[in-house]
């Protein structure tokens, strides 16, 4: 058994390399002109100190800062044909044109041209296509002419027809046309390299210097030089290549390995020291097999080419096999058998042929999801049923209905096969096919609990735990079937963990306790919530991140390496990855459109080798202006309603660039485009950090940068002191006011009590007044019944008198008495006394009862004043001297005269109406 798989292994790991020499690639990231929207062509491509990416683009300078592309123009619109960073300056050559580009205090990039040193020397019509940096001082090539450019000055060295200079042995090297390589001194004399006699009516398009060897490069050929003698490298098979693809350009990457940019077919990976060399072209991932230009950073190559830019990461741990053709689809599954890689895809299963060639097997056309060795036989869970593959041939096993998976039941000759209507067993020494009773329902997915507990997981609705009937006399039958509560409705995933099952149920590890017959929480995947188990086989885990789609390798000891989503390109199959070990160190993991290859030895051990860039601010800016970078800015309130900050994290391994903003109102993120948009923040004094983050996530660079946003013009300093001023203002002018309702409501209780005085003494003067009329009217009323009284007791003397008339013998002196008693009864004295009285209580009376009632006589108005009074006719008869029967009459006679109704009270008339 050993033996069997030590020789399965060695198959394997064969077929890996045959895969390496013909299909992996290493990471390629395609920039077309669509995403840095600029012109296609890029004639050179360079990288400064910082990882910025400089590109010489026919429609000028192009930059990549990592985050996002920018564009600058010449001011004439010609095309950028050399890029050159050098301390802080991005030099650039064009058409009869070169100079310089510099960012100012506000990030802003400016051209300075530096043509004008040249003075009237005459230019021809030359392109600058080569900018190298010697002693300090910048050399521009053209194919006419070499310049030397030092301390703000440029002078002519030579006119000549060079294609390309160089440092060699601390001395500037150039390359004349169809006559080999030279020295140039400074006073432009030329010194040939000794023997290079083999290169004479070849021109040298490139040379790599590695310490006193050259490598120099014609549009057919490589030539070596020793630091004596020229000649042609010796290897006939890249010498072959670089003539059928036409040589371009060279660059160093490692100690012993080269790239070499060709005209006809993209890139020779060339290794020195085992002459082994692959070449990547537009059908391996380039977009164009043209490269114009090659720079390289931490590994890193860009490639400029006729048609785009492209980074590639040659000694990547992960390599890709791509489907460019579209016809393999997204792949499921893939396993190898008899030294071959099959694969199980939406289309149908695939492998290679002997020529590397991607090749479908035939009638497996549709979805095929799983594959499976089980006996030396090939197994495909297809759409259509289950089959086994042989000789190429896609043989039916079931075709009743689609398969999800085929598994072996622990210690039985048979298999279980999740189908889209439950489990079937399958005895494959007898092809005996059997439905499991009770299973109604799709499975996706067995996992064994032990050799009697099957959990089937259905695709959508949650995972069913069942007990199986097994003895050696019947197939085995379901016993049990029972949804767990909690699982219902929703989509999980169950696997085994060291003899546990775990289970994923919205985005949470659990575990299922076999003694309750319940959940509990997987303390021990605690870190992995929202990561799904895809591969677990000794000790070695790989789950994938639900939340970003990347990869996270795991031993549970000390080893956590998370691979980027970005690493993968954005292609694993979401919600069916599936891995491959394929030995100790590399796994295949399925993509949407072919397969990756992992090296996880090389992945742990360049773990810490991993270069992250320091993110840079490039500027700052609201809507009106932009602020210098070298010192805090205050913003005006006014302006601050959009702040838009541009931040660049140079091409490196970060996983992406985050901020937090920290003031007043505290915010952060990811970094998207380079653009950071911050809108109506509050007044205040403000920290920007900028977070680099490393592939496992963390901080691996970092940068900070100030700001303050000024007070609103209502905050100012200037308002504040008018604020304290009209504050003052308002507490004298509310002290004014208030002395001024204090001195108010003062005059007010003053007139108020003034007032209340007033009406106290005109009460009291109302209520002498009242006391003296009622006193008067006492007194009248005594006098007016003295007078009654009296006029009553004489009117009885005479009528006593008059009765004894008879008696008396004086008649005279009885005439005489008589005569005195009625001049006393009928006193004017008395009336006139009455009359005064009478009027100074009722003043007016007889004035008004005279205008109303102007036929009235004395005799009514003295009867009026006495019903005035409220007498009564006895009482009013003897003051008038008559009988009570008289003032009955007269009292009618009255009535009459004012004209009452028989019901209307005379003296009730009287006393309301005057």
């Amino acid at each position: 058994m050993r033996d069997k798989v030590f020789c399965i292994l060695i198959i394997c790991t064969l077929c890996f390399y045959k895969l390496t020499a013909q299909g992996l690639n290493p990471p390629i990231q395609n920039f077309s002109a669509v995403d840095y929207d600029a012109a296609s062509q890029n004639w050179d491509i360079a990288i400064d100190k910082d990882g910025i990416i400089y590109s010489a683009n026919n429609q000028g300078l192009l930059s990549y800062d990592g985050q996002r592309w920018e564009l600058f123009p010449l001011e004439t619109g010609a095309t950028i044909r050399s890029v050159y960073p050098y301390k802080g300056k991005i030099f650039t050559g064009s058409y009869r044109e070169f100079g310089y580009w510099e960012r100012d205090v506000n990030g802003k990039m400016h051209y300075r041209s530096v043509m004008s040193s040249l003075g009237n020397y005459p230019v021809l019509s030359e392109e600058f296509w080569e900018i190298l940096a010697f002693d300090d001082a910048i050399y521009f090539r053209s194919f006419g002419a070499v310049y030397k450019y030092e301390k703000d000055s440029i002078k002519p060295i030579r006119r000549l027809v060079a294609n390309k200079i160089a440092v060699y042995k601390n001395k500037l090297l150039v390359a004349v046309s169809q006559r080999g390589l030279y020295f140039l001194s400074d006073d432009g004399v030329l010194e040939p390299l000794p023997n290079q006699e083999v290169l004479e009516g070849k021109t040298v398009l490139d040379v790599m210097v590695q310490g006193d060897t050259l490598l120099a490069g014609t549009r057919d050929s490589l030539y070596k030089f020793d630091g004596e003698t020229f000649s042609v490298y010796p290897d006939y098979q890249l010498n072959n290549a670089i003539k059928e693809y036409e040589f371009n350009h060279i660059m160093q990457i490692a100690e012993n390995e080269v790239v070499i940019g060709t005209v006809k077919n993209g890139i020779i990976h060339y290794n020195l020291k085992n002459h082994k060399f692959r070449v990547y072209n537009r059908n391996r991932g380039l977009q164009n097999n043209t490269v114009l230009g090659m720079a390289k950073k931490d590994g890193k190559i860009w490639l400029g080419l006729d048609n785009g830019i492209d980074k590639m990461d040659l000694d990547s741990p992960i390599h890709f096999f791509t489907d460019e053709s579209g016809e393999l689809g997204a792949v499921y599954d893939l396993t190898f058998y008899n030294g071959k890689l099959f694969m199980a895809s939406n289309t149908g299963v695939y492998t290679f042929n002997n020529a590397g060639d991607l090749v479908i097997i035939e009638g497996s056309q549709g979805h095929t999801w799983n594959l499976e060795v089980l006996d030396n036989k090939l197994y495909a869970n297809h759409n259509t049923g289950l089959y086994t593959i042989d000789n190429g041939n896609f043989l039916p096993v079931e075709k009743r209905t689609g398969s999800f998976q085929i598994t072996p039941l622990p210690g039985n000759n048979q298999y279980l096969i999740g189908t889209y209507t439950g489990i079937s067993s399958y005895m494959p020494a007898v092809r005996g096919m059997q439905q499991m009773d009770s299973i109604d329902f799709p499975v996706k997915k067995i996992v064994f609990e032990d050799e009697d507990v099957i959990w089937a997981v259905h695709p959508y609705d949650g995972a069913y735990r069942i007990r199986l009937k097994n003895n050696d006399k019947e197939s085995p039958q379901v016993k049990e079937v029972n949804n767990i509560e909690g699982l219902r409705n929703s989509k999980v995933d169950v696997v085994t963990i060291n003899n546990n099952i775990g289970i994923l149920h919205k985005n949470h590890w659990y575990r299922y306790n076999v003694f309750r017959d319940s959940l509990e929480n997987f303390r021990e995947l605690d870190a992995f919530k929202n990561h799904r188990l895809i591969f677990n086989e000794n000790d070695k885990y790989w789950f994938v991140n639900l939340e970003n789609n990347s990869l996270v390798y795991t031993d549970f000891i000390d080893v956590k390496i998370s691979i980027a989503f970005k690493e993968l390109d954005q292609r694993l199959v979401k919600g069916n990855e599936k891995m491959l070990q394929v030995n100790d160190s590399v796994y295949y993991v399925t993509l949407n459109d072919g397969f990756a290859s992992i090296n996880l030895e090389k992945m742990l051990r360049e773990k810490n080798q991993k270069f992250v860039a320091r993110p840079i601010l490039r500027g700052i800016a609201d809507k009106n202006r932009d602020y210098p970078l070298n010192n805090t800015p205050d913003i005006p309130f006014k302006s601050s309603r959009e702040i838009t900050i541009r931040a660049a994290l140079p091409a490196s391994d970060a996983a992406m660039l985050h901020y937090e903003l920290e003031g007043s109102s505290g915010m952060g993120g990811e970094v998207r485009n380079g653009l950071i948009k911050l809108q109506n923040l509050p007044h205040g004094d403000y920290r920007l950090k900028l977070f680099a983050l490393g592939p496992q996530d963390d901080i691996a660079g970092s940068a900070n940068y100030s700001f303050s946003i000024n007070p609103p013009w209502y905050l100012s300093n200037l308002m504040k002191l008018v604020y304290v001023f009209l504050f003052l203002g308002l507490i004298g002018f509310l002290y004014w006011f208030n002395q001024l309702k204090l001195n108010k409501h003062q005059w007010l209780l003053e007139q108020k009590f003034e007032e209340e005085h007033r009406e106290r003494i005109n009460e009291m003067e109302k209520e002498r007044l009242r006391n003296e009329i009622t006193l008067k009217r006492k007194e009248l009323a005594n006098s007016t019944m003295m007078a009654a009284k009296k006029n009553e007791v004489l009117m009885d003397i005479q009528g006593e008198l008059n009765k004894d008339r008879d008696k008396f013998s004086n008649q005279f002196r009885l005439k005489h008495l008589m005569n005195k008693i009625n001049t006393a009864i009928k006193n004017k004295d008395e009336w006139q006394v009455f009359e005064t009285n009478f009027n100074e209580l009722h003043e007016d009376f007889f004035k008004d009862l005279l205008v109303k009632y102007p036929k009235l006589t004395n005799k009514d108005l003295k009867l009026c004043s006495y019903l005035k009074m409220n007498l009564t006719s006895k009482e009013i008869a003897p003051l008038m001297g008559i009988s009570v029967r008289g003032v009955e009459v007269h009292r009618y006679r009255l009535r009459k005269k004012m004209d009452l109704d028989k019901e209307e009270n005379l003296t009730n008339f009287l006393i309301k109406n005057f």
